[in-house]
């Protein structure tokens, strides 16, 4: 793992009263030590994390499940966080990643088929798909002006789809929006004007977005609140006026600007926004097959894409899909049930018109019959191991985001009110492997690619969505290796349990469409 720099950490039981500062959060809190004066942060290399992570011990007679080890499925993390990485340095800065269609897509189709090829798998191939055009914004900036004092908005991310701004960019007033509510918007006049306004994850949703675009705003700034100046990639707003979001440095340093300016002497927002639609593109579903014998069928999924380094998003899925064809790969196919596939899906972040192919071409109804006539269980691999964190905890100083030494508890789905034998044993593999869950099981699958595949296979997801989603601080130190660990043993022990029992257990017609 890189050697960097870690946010405050309680170490209790590890370490006494030890703290580790975060790259993440760059703390300005010193440790709490009687022994020790609180005069700078103690910087611990992030090596020294890794050790301090609570680690679940295997339950009594599973001492098989110990070979697929968590330190050595991060490794896969960390090669695909370098795979974003090679992107942005070769001249795409601020919209980077394993962006769907671009040469970090491709490279990583590739690396996941020769780690399949490695471990001997069968039917390894890389299905090309082509792509609709597709949106890449290419350069962009924002300034925010008044009073003598300019602050660039280096956190500014057009939001996915966003409409370009004219060409020379705007050049209009700034509106304070607050948290955009329909009190905070009361009396405001918006059209034509830059609106900013403030959230934060676990706040209400205000809609504060399409309130302020169906209210005439010429552009729209949603600041999140989460300490730090992170860069946040969002979905399409799906508004007239191009939205952006901006991280809490820049959202407060543009709030105080306002409010220092006298009465009839706005700030102004000068932004440009030029988009490319980029045509001739494709993706690809990567393919990988361990026979059994028989010719039912385990699906494991994962999707391949993401913004910024995605470590969370997706590569720690990925690297659980990975260890479990590494895991399955040395038991002989005599002693595999049933045969597993594994696909690598293109993925979803290209939201809109023409996204997520590889789930339309498996949604295809002559696909569908073909590949999963004979399933028993697919598993996605989705977000499966995310630090856990707090933010702004009460009575500890510091505007920041604290770290701990374990996992957060996930969002999960297990076959649903149908198939209550995969409930079971889910629920018990992951307690059993120290998998924490919510209490409850989402009533459908959580956001992500078993969405497309649950109606039809019994299906089984576990994700999270933290404090880094989606954003530039979203690197491979952010999923531990431990819950890494959990998860994916979890899921070894959820396909051991179902190859015991019959196909019937698990098949259902299909489900129909629900309606939202």
């Amino acid at each position: 793992m890189r050697k960097i720099v870690f946010g405050v950490l309680i170490l209790t039981a590890l370490a006494g009263a030890t703290s580790i500062e975060s790259r993440a959060t760059q703390a300005q809190t010193p440790p709490s030590s009687a022994a020790a004066p609180q005069t700078t942060p103690l910087a611990i290399p992030s090596a020294k994390l890794e050790d301090a992570l609570l680690e679940w011990p295997l339950p009594p007679g599973e001492q098989a499940y110990s070979r697929i080890d968590g330190k050595h499925l991060h490794q896969y993390v960390e090669e695909q966080a370098a795979i974003s990485r090679r992107y942005r340095d070769q001249g795409h800065p601020k919209f980077w990643g394993r962006i769907i269609g671009t040469s970090a897509d491709s490279e990583n189709a590739d690396w996941l088929a020769n780690k399949f090829r490695s471990f001997g798998m069968s039917d390894v191939h890389i299905q090309r798909l082509d792509l609709s055009p597709q949106w890449f914004p290419q350069k962009w900036e924002v300034t925010v002006s008044g009073g003598g004092e300019t602050i660039m908005l280096d956190s500014a991310q057009p939001d996915y789809r966003a409409a370009a701004l004219p060409a020379g960019g705007i050049d209009v007033e700034a509106e304070y929006g607050g948290m955009g509510s329909a009190a905070d918007l009361s009396g405001k006049d918006l059209k034509g004007k830059a609106v900013f306004t403030y959230t934060m994850l676990s706040m209400h949703n205000e809609d504060a977005v399409k309130r302020a675009d169906e209210r005439g705003a010429a552009a729209i700034f949603e600041v999140d609140m989460l300490p730090g100046n992170m860069r946040y990639q969002a979905y399409p707003s799906n508004t007239t006026a191009p939205a952006f979001t901006v991280g809490s440095d820049d959202g407060l340093a543009v709030r105080d600007l306002i409010a220092s300016l006298p009465p009839g002497q706005p700030a102004h927002v000068k932004a440009t926004l030029d988009v490319q639609m980029v045509p001739n593109l494709k993706t690809a579903l990567v393919w990988g097959t361990l026979r059994g014998a028989t010719d039912e069928t385990i699906y494991i999924v994962a999707h391949r894409d993401g913004w910024f380094e995605a470590s969370g998003d997706n590569a720690g899925g990925v690297a659980a899909m990975v260890g479990l064809a590494e895991y399955y790969s040395k038991i002989p196919q005599a002693e595999r049930r049933r045969t597993m596939v594994f696909i690598g899906l293109d993925g979803h972040h290209n939201t809109g018109p023409g996204s997520a192919v590889g789930g339309v071409w498996l949604n295809d109804p002559a696909n569908k019959a073909q590949l999963f006539a004979k399933t028993a269980l697919s598993i996605n691999c989705e977000h499966p191991s995310t630090i856990q964190t707090y933010v702004r905890p009460r009575y500890l100083a510091g505007d920041m985001v604290r770290w701990s030494n374990m996992y957060t508890a996930q969002q999960w789905y297990a076959g649903g009110p149908s198939r209550p034998e995969l409930t079971t044993i889910a629920v018990k593999a992951f307690k059993e492997f120290g998998v924490p869950l919510l209490t409850e099981p989402n009533p459908r699958p959580p956001a992500g690619d078993l969405g497309r595949l649950y109606r039809f296979t019994p299906g089984v997801a576990t994700s999270e969505f933290f404090h880094y989603f989606h954003t530039d601080r979203e690197t491979p130190d952010t999923v531990p290796w431990t819950g890494l660990q959990a998860t994916t043993r979890a899921y070894a022990k959820i396909v051991d349990e179902v190859n015991k029992l019959p196909l019937s257990t698990f098949q259902r017609p299909e489900e129909s469409v629900p309606t939202r």
